[in-house]
């Protein structure tokens, strides 16, 4: 799915990332998915969990947007870290032989060259926010649960507090971004993420109440467009049968 040098150099930049802003830090995404199954994955797979190809944040967008942990994020981010802003995310080019900051100037073969994304994710999108920061963010509502109703978990890695919203909100979030996948590689890993929360987490699939975030209509235009050829590409990765993936996937989307 994802080649091993992207995720390795995404993981080396993640502690980077984290270790460079303030705590708690929030965690979205596939990174997000990592921190909660990997334990039991691993267990039961001998091998580490699925990594990411980019970097998700999720922030909390209050009155005072100057102040905001998201503007200080992106001031370290930029000027300590030197990621340089594109659109919602800040990107760094990386060189795939050397896993160094590609120096600008330097002239490198695209072929040799891997795009470190962050991306920045606020739970809602304030009138004047393109005036503050200069770009359209990409919002998350379900994030509202994690921040407002406190349904998230505090795990430490890196010697920082993460901030992780609970399985079953990322769950709700990666079946509701399924539909929109234009790319057939972001498709599995949402397909891969989504069947990890479920079973390799303290979730029950039988018992998981999607409902409480998504509308049905949400759940019934996920089910009609995942295939089996997704389930196999998933299994492929997973090491599990595709049926037994969509058989999960049946429970949930009911």
């Amino acid at each position: 799915m994802y080649k091993e040098f992207e995720t390795r150099a995404s993981y080396r930049y993640l502690k980077e990332v984290i270790n460079s802003l303030e705590e708690p830090i929030c965690m979205l995404g596939g990174w997000a998915v990592f921190f909660h199954v990997n334990e039991k994955f691993s267990k039961a797979q001998g091998r580490p969990y699925l990594g990411s190809r980019d970097i998700d944040l999720g922030f909390s967008m209050g009155a005072n947007m100057e102040q905001s942990a998201l503007m200080q994020s992106i001031k370290t981010l930029t000027e300590k870290l030197k990621f340089k802003p594109l659109s919602f995310r800040l990107v760094k080019e990386i060189h795939t032989e050397t896993q160094e900051k590609i120096k600008e100037g330097e002239i490198v073969p695209s072929y040799f060259i891997f795009p470190m994304y962050v991306d920045l994710i606020v739970d809602v999108i304030p009138d004047n926010f393109r005036e503050v920061f200069g770009f359209n963010p990409v919002d998350e509502p379900l994030l509202k649960f994690a921040f407002e109703k406190k349904e998230h978990i505090i795990l430490k890695e890196f010697g920082k507090k993460l901030l992780l919203p609970k399985p079953e909100v990322i769950l709700a979030m990666k079946i509701n971004s399924l539909p929109n996948r234009d790319k057939g590689h972001k498709r599995v890993k949402d397909i891969c993420d989504a069947f990890a929360l479920a079973w390799y987490t303290d979730l029950t699939p039988e018992k998981v109440d999607l409902l409480q975030y998504l509308k049905k209509s949400s759940l019934k235009k996920c089910s009609q467009i995942l295939t089996k050829e997704d389930y196999l590409k998933a299994g492929t990765q997973l090491g599990h049968d595709a049926e037994e993936i969509k058989k999960v996937f049946d429970i949930l989307l009911v």
